[in-house]
């Protein structure tokens, strides 16, 4: 069987990784050249001209210092991703476990790099929060998992992991937040988790200084004002054992007129959090420590965190989501009808 042939990525998508150098993270700049090549996967050695530093084209990335060729590399991400094990990874392409532990943990600090550089300054109308349990070291230490989502885009804003308590809601929301253009311009939908409902004027409100009419006495306590363009709408929900007893939808924050225009433009007809559950289901298939009624946990909380951005990584970037499709009304070719079934695009 020949051997697929890996393809480089040009010089001038390159920068210098030498933080004293001034073109230092600058790509195109036309800095670097090839000082050699080493290795099976013909690596290459660079130079940059300006502050005569060499370095590997593979400095700062996740197969820096990796002991197994880049196929076999790429292979067991696409593995982890694709809810395989540690130990099924090993076999199928035949490293040893340690190899993919090593290449996860990488895997999961460079998505979280990658996620904090891209998603800042993001524009949404609405945002959807849950968390999931999971299970890490053993069966009887839960390790939950927080995500906030955009379900016009089914972009994934956050993840965090730790416990299910407040200090986990509060980095959620906080770090949400913090990558929103307005965070006063948006409607959060949650469950009925009484810690959101809490910390929502905090972080998301606009704080002020109640009127003071002497100087007498302590200053008054900071007070967050809620603006009209911003609301929270709890999902209530009452399970007897697995089955849905009851449903109840209760408006904590803002106005209801504003949450429905939020519901308007997703073209949902009451309140939900169905895009960030389906989310859940999505993310317990991708990730082999979180799947249900099995015996699934992590070993380790730090590969269990790392597994969790990299898949997390894998679905804003990666796949295609299907819930984004358009349907075509006007058909470009034969093909695009077919026997009168109507045909997608997908977004």
């Amino acid at each position: 069987m020949q051997k697929n042939k890996i393809t480089r990525p040009p010089l001038a998508s390159l920068a210098c990784v030498q933080e004293t150098c001034d073109l230092y993270g600058q790509a195109g700049q036309h800095n670097l050249t090839v000082r050699k090549v080493y290795g099976k996967d013909e690596i290459r050695y660079l130079r940059c001209r300006h502050c005569q530093t060499e370095f590997s084209e593979r400095k700062g990335t996740s197969l820096w210092n990796c002991k197994i060729d880049e196929e076999r590399a790429v292979s067991v991400a696409e593995h982890l991703a694709e809810g395989c094990p540690f130990k099924s990874t090993a076999r199928l392409v035949r490293v040893d476990p340690s190899t993919v532990r090593r290449l996860n943990r990488r895997l999961g600090q460079h998505a979280q790099a990658f996620h904090d550089e891209r998603a800042q300054e993001l524009v949404v109308d609405s945002l959807q929060a849950d968390e999931r349990h999971g299970f890490a070291v053993n069966k009887q230490q839960p390790a939950w998992e927080g995500e906030i989502i955009d379900p016009a885009s089914k972009f994934v804003l956050s993840h965090v992991q730790g416990n299910r308590d407040e200090l986990l809601i509060h980095a959620l929301l906080e770090d949400g937040a913090g990558r929103l253009r307005n965070k006063h311009d948006v409607v959060l939908f949650t469950d009925g988790l009484a810690s959101y409902a809490t910390l929502f004027p905090e972080i998301f409100g606009v704080p002020y200084h109640r009127y003071r009419t002497t100087n007498r006495g302590r200053p008054p306590e900071i007070r967050y004002r809620i603006p009209r363009s911003l609301a929270h709408v709890q999902i209530i929900k009452k399970h007897v054992g697995r089955k849905l007893e009851s449903l109840r939808i209760k408006y904590r924050h803002g106005s209801k007129k504003r949450a429905n225009e939020a519901l308007y433009n997703l073209r949902h007809t009451v309140p939900n959090t169905a895009v960030i559950e389906r989310r859940n289901g999505t993310a317990r298939c991708m990730n082999a420590t979180q799947t249900r009624k099995t015996l699934a946990f992590s070993r380790h909380p730090q590969s269990k965190l790392a597994l969790g951005w990299w898949t997390m990584t894998v679905y804003n970037w990666c796949r295609t989501h299907r819930m984004l499709r358009t349907p075509i009304t006007k058909p470009r070719d034969k093909k695009s009808m077919c026997n009168g079934h109507q045909r997608w695009r997908l977004e």
